[in-house]
């Protein structure tokens, strides 16, 4: 029973399997798998709720006219490719993908601030999303599949307490009417703990979560710069991380100043947007990857593989520690284990891909559907039995190949032995009857008959079963004289143009003998046809009998030695009126 393949990499990079459903098992990848589409799908809604108000809102109205079209569009774009980000990340990490999503809202709320038909409470909450977004941007860091750092869960849960600390501070304690930099939401909402902490202090808090998120939650994700999988999505997060602490650092440095914050660059949905982008960038990638692997699995052969991001394939030989390419031939050199991807079936390795040096075996592991498994797994039992038939025909051909040395060795002992001595004998009894009385030479005469019947059949066996003018001559002069020396009349076809090897000739030899030599007691209605064509790269041989009795003949040794050169035989069934006898044989064995 087939198992489902688990991918394994020995790579430092995939000690990790859960995000990939290898270690979790399919009832949590599923979970994972929608959480990352429900958390996309959110998002979305979140940005079109968020964006389409202000891109057909009234450019008259007042408090509007300080978000300018500019600032729309930036944000607008942004957000779009935040949700891009999320929605390629599901199929890599369902947890990254929602914290990317969940990164991608929290940049965009604070645009409801200046919707003054909302209650002023709610405006001033919209505020508090920063922390929440750097704290997302660093879970979807951590969280990606082929990350480094192992206490990246608990990471991520001290990472969203602090966040959710600082924005809980800032809601029960900032006062946007307070704060002479904000014009989004000049309102006063009367914080709950606006007098015992203050506006100011309120802001202070939130800074140092957000400092205190960039410092955590950056180090960690500068651990995983050194995998080259999570490279760009960590170096994006990186960045984005940093420049968000700083813009947190520089507005609290400058909280006295009037200076109008609706007309900043939005760089919360800038920064999010930056690793959607890199997410994307990276799955394109994946993508690509993907069509490689599967075109060179729909083509498999050993020239296809070696002209793309995988420069071979090797399977696995079941119960053995062997592996083949898609040839059949077995690997010599093993590959550098660093650039490898291998497959198994739970127990045992089943294939092997050999990656290019530009190529991350992460994104080949990624770019394994299971369509694709599924074919290289195919294609590893396909191969393994092309090459245990070789194997077997191998075997074969040895064995024949030993039948055919020993009948040799047979035939030149019995020329230089036992028929050397025969004719020595006759020539003996020829001086002698040329002495001897009549009633003695009619003796002789008669012992001379008997030598001269045993040196004939002695010198048919010696003939053995294939002629000398087989291998003199060829296999169109060898059937002429098996024609010519048989009792059934039969007519003759040959149309080969090629040269053929000695084993293909003396296979196709072979069958024509067994094939006349069941033919019991021929008549003259008896019609037999031997056709030898040749064909692209195939030995054709077709013996048809009529109006014969025929003796069905063991052909197990003919199959065998067709067999061995890796052709078959096919027979009729005698009594079914015209027994047809028909071999295919490979050309080039």
């Amino acid at each position: 029973m087939w198992l489902p393949l688990h991918p394994t990499v020995t790579s430092q990079a995939h000690n990790e399997k859960r995000d990939h459903g290898g270690g979790a098992g399919p009832v949590v990848a599923a979970r994972s798998a929608g959480l990352a589409v429900s958390a996309t799908v959110l998002s979305a809604a979140v940005v079109v709720v968020c964006v389409l108000p202000f891109a057909f809102a009234n450019p008259n109205a007042s408090r509007l006219q300080r978000l300018p079209a500019w600032y729309i569009l930036v944000v607008a774009v942004a957000a779009t490719v935040s949700v891009a980000g999320a929605w390629a990340a599901r199929s890599h990490s369902g947890r990254a993908s929602a914290a990317l999503a969940l990164a991608g809202v929290a940049a965009i709320l604070p645009l409801w601030a200046s919707q003054e038909w909302l209650p002023d409470s709610l405006r001033a909450a919209t505020l508090a999303t920063t922390p929440l977004a750097v704290a997302a941007i660093a879970a979807a860091a951590l969280l990606w599949p082929a990350r480094v750092e192992p206490r990246a869960d608990r990471l991520v849960m001290v990472i969203a307490g602090i966040a959710v600390v600082a924005a809980g501070v800032h809601v029960l304690a900032y006062d946007p009417l307070a704060d002479p930099g904000c014009t989004q939401t000049c309102a006063d909402v009367s914080p709950l703990l606006g007098e015992l902490v203050g506006t100011r202090a309120a802001m202070a808090i939130t800074t140092a979560a957000i400092v205190s998120i960039v410092v955590i939650g950056g180090s960690a994700v500068a651990a995983t710069l050194m995998n080259r999988s999570s490279r760009l999505v960590s170096g994006a997060a990186l960045a984005a991380l940093t420049a968000l602490g700083g813009l947190t650092v520089v507005r609290w440095l400058i909280f006295e100043s009037i200076e109008l914050s609706a007309v900043r660059l939005p760089l919360e949905p800038l920064a999010v947007a930056a690793v959607g982008a890199a997410v994307c960038v990276l799955h394109l990638g994946v993508l690509r990857t993907r069509a490689a692997v599967e075109r060179v699995v729909a083509g498999l052969s050993a020239e296809s593989v070696r002209r793309g991001a995988v420069v071979d394939v090797q399977f696995a030989v079941p119960g053995a520690d062997r592996w083949l390419d898609p040839s059949g031939a077995a690997v010599v050199v093993p590959p550098e284990p660093d650039r490898t991807v291998v497959l198994t079936d739970g127990s045992e390795p089943t294939v092997r891909l050999v990656v290019a040096r530009s190529v991350d075996p992460a994104e080949i592991l990624a770019g394994l559907s299971p369509v694709t498994r599924l074919a290289l797994h195919n294609a590893q039992l396909s191969t393994v039995a092309r090459a245990r038939l070789a194997e077997v025909r191998a075997s074969q051909r040895r064995v024949v190949a030993a039948s055919d040395g020993e009948r040799r060795r047979i035939e030149r002992d019995l020329h230089d032995g036992a028929q050397q001595r025969l004719v020595g004998v006759g020539l003996q009894l020829r001086i002698a009857r040329a002495d001897a009385d009549h009633d003695t030479r009619i003796t002789i005469e008669r012992v001379e008959n008997k030598v001269g019947d045993a040196l004939s059949e002695l010198r048919r066996l010696a003939h053995g079963v294939f002629p000398s003018v087989l291998a003199d001559e060829g296999l169109e002069q060898a059937l002429v004289e098996l024609v010519a020396a048989s009792d059934v009349p039969a007519e003759l076809t040959m149309q080969v143009t090629d040269a053929l090897t000695t084993e293909v000739a003396m296979a196709a030899y072979a069958t024509v003998a067994a094939a006349v030599g069941s033919v019991v007691q021929p008549s003259v209605a008896t019609r037999c046809r031997i056709e030898v064509r040749q064909v692209a790269e195939s030995l054709t041989v077709s013996v048809e009998t009529e109006s014969a009795t025929i003796r069905t003949p063991d052909l197990t040794a003919v199959g065998d030695r067709v067999g061995a050169v890796g052709g078959a035989v096919t027979w009729s069934d005698p009594e079914a009126g015209a027994y047809v006898v028909t071999a295919v044989i490979p050309c080039e064995s």
